[in-house]
């Protein structure tokens, strides 16, 4: 970032939102990012193989001649990460963000992110992008109508949780903190960095925020400021990787960590990420299984509590029979 940025509004952020054939969960999207209150943006719409003439009508009519927007048609699908790559290296702006079509964000999601990094790199130098706390959205969508089912805080993990600061370099290799609706990251790091890999049919944010964190500090900003959309029983064109991919995110979650893993066996990652997944997997498994023992004794203490022998029930069963009857109340 330049020197001569002083103040937020000075920061530009180019924003990539990948689609195909979802126009009702597009025009959410494109209705989040015009109604930000931060304007020094550009959004690049990549249309991966989709329909094209849907998608330049509901741009047509929401951005109208808006110089800040322009749409890439993909004849062919090229993928998830490949689409990114697109969309990024049409940009040339401070910071840049993955805003997927069925995401969303809070008006003020662009200024509090600008103006928190300015705020923080003048104390850390160090930081090059930033994360909002987030909240999990599920929904159902029929036909051009999408139902909010629940909102819920969203968590990488049963003891991930986002906590404002510095975000844990050790976490991000045992699992993906975040999804990429809550990163805003440095647009020239990214590039530096290879932008995302496009190789990779799923997971591909979680192998691109581990390499930009393992070079770069990110910082927490507590506020709920993103809105991360699931679809959990849809599939086709509706679905979450996340959800309706679920066996293929299992597969290249191992298949990243054994790659890792043996780049440092071979010395030519240039890090120790083997000794940090390691131990981060023991301590998590660790955790998993205190909290199921803890849950278990819990049950068994309140069973326990509750229990009573058929000895003692019928021993109990005859006491009450027995005042019952002392105090003449024969039909018992």
């Amino acid at each position: 970032m330049s020197d001569l940025i002083i103040n937020s509004t000075d920061l530009s952020v180019g924003i990539v939102t990948r689609t195909k054939n979802r126009i009702v969960l597009l025009r959410r999207a494109l209705e989040s990012v015009k109604n930000q209150s931060h304007e020094n943006w550009i959004l690049v719409i990549v249309n991966d193989g989709g329909d094209p003439a849907p998608v330049d009508r509901l741009v047509a009519s929401i951005f109208n001649t808006d110089s800040r927007v322009r749409i890439i048609h993909h004849p062919e699908s090229k993928g998830m990460e490949a689409a990114s790559n697109a969309g990024i290296s049409a940009l040339d702006t401070d910071y840049a963000i993955i805003h997927d079509d069925d995401d969303s964000w809070a008006p003020e999601f662009l200024k509090v992110t600008t103006q928190t990094l300015i705020e923080k790199q003048k104390k850390f130098p160090s930081i090059r992008g930033i994360v909002t706390q987030l909240n999990s959205v599920f929904e159902t969508v029929t036909a051009n109508l999408i139902e909010i089912d629940r909102v819920e805080p969203w968590y990488a993990g049963q003891f991930d949780h986002l906590e404002e600061g510095f975000l844990s370099v050790q976490k991000m290799l045992v699992r993906n903190q975040f999804p990429p609706i809550a990163f805003l990251f440095n647009l020239s790091i990214c590039k530096e960095l290879g932008m995302f890999d496009s190789s990779l049919p799923v997971l591909g944010d979680w192998d691109f925020h581990t390499r930009f964190v393992l070079r770069h500090d990110i910082w927490v900003h507590p506020e709920y400021l993103a809105f991360y959309h699931h679809r959990t029983t849809a599939t086709g064109a509706m679905g979450n990787t996340i959800h309706a991919g679920a066996h293929m995110h299992r597969a290249y979650r191992q298949i990243l960590r054994n790659k890792w893993i043996r780049a440092d066996l071979n010395g030519a990652s240039g890090s120790n990420r083997m000794a940090m997944i390691i131990g981060m997997e023991i301590q998590d498994e660790i955790k998993t299984e205190f909290h199921q023992l803890n849950a278990n004794i819990h049950a068994y203490n309140y069973h326990r509590s509750n229990y009573k022998s058929p000895f003692r029930q019928a021993i109990s069963n005859g006491v009450r029979k027995l005042k019952y009857i002392i105090k003449g109340k024969k039909n018992v």
